[in-house]
């Protein structure tokens, strides 16, 4: 497989009616939960990517990270349900399908005429958390295995510096590495379940450890 880089002209009119969709869903759950939205992994910084000749289109990756919860009930299934069913009522107001997978609410625009996805969107659900004063970040996944589903809060691994390491690679003027490193690993990934944000995290660790940096 090989995948290409998207211009801007394309991918911006979708980020655009992205967060549409996501401003809909806070003022309408609002007044069960409140959460912070934010575009994440290479979408963030425009380097959005698909593959050549394929019909899977190019994609975005969002965390929704939980700020306040008002309902009575609180646990991971109340949460993710409250979420999921305002994301396929709206986002289908403006024809995606909607899909969960383990780790994230996934819609998709899909052009059936040509069986293809246009383009689709992963919305995780997160909420940052401390402990013994150091912070760390619990997603919201779905255990499959069982019936019914299991809904519960994984730590996320952490990304190691991830803004640090970034913010380093652009102040030396490395912006291009990045994106060669990134279409690369892109182009060898096979593990379908691996996000783009992850592939993304990759080629930042692998392009600032090819350097030596003053402490």
């Amino acid at each position: 497989m090989a995948y290409e880089y998207v211009i801007k002209k394309e991918y911006t009119p979708v980020r655009k009616k992205l967060e549409e969709i996501i401003r809909i869903v806070q003022k309408e759950i609002r007044s069960q939960l409140t959460f912070q939205p934010s575009l994440i992994g290479s979408g963030s910084r425009k380097l959005i990517t698909r593959e050549i000749g394929s019909n899977k289109g190019f994609d975005f990756d969002y965390n929704l990270a939980l700020q306040t919860l008002k309902t009575e009930k609180k646990d991971a299934r109340t949460i993710y349900k409250i979420i999921f069913d305002a994301i396929q009522r709206i986002s289908k107001q403006y024809n995606y399908k909607i899909e969960q997978s383990t780790s994230a609410i996934t819609i998709k625009l899909v052009d059936h005429k040509n069986s293809k996805i246009i383009h689709s969107c992963d919305f995780a659900i997160v909420k940052d958390e401390k402990s013994s004063g150091n912070y760390f970040q619990l997603i919201l996944k779905v255990d499959k295995t069982t019936q019914p589903n299991k809904y519960i809060w994984n730590k996320r691994p952490a990304s190691k510096n991830y803004y640090d390491k970034l913010r380093d690679i652009e102040g030396a003027v490395l912006w291009e590495k990045l994106e060669e490193e990134y279409l690369k690993l892109k182009n060898a990934n096979n593990d379908n379940e691996k996000k783009s944000y992850q592939l993304f995290i990759e080629a930042i660790n692998n392009v600032y450890n090819h350097y030596d940096w003053e402490e």
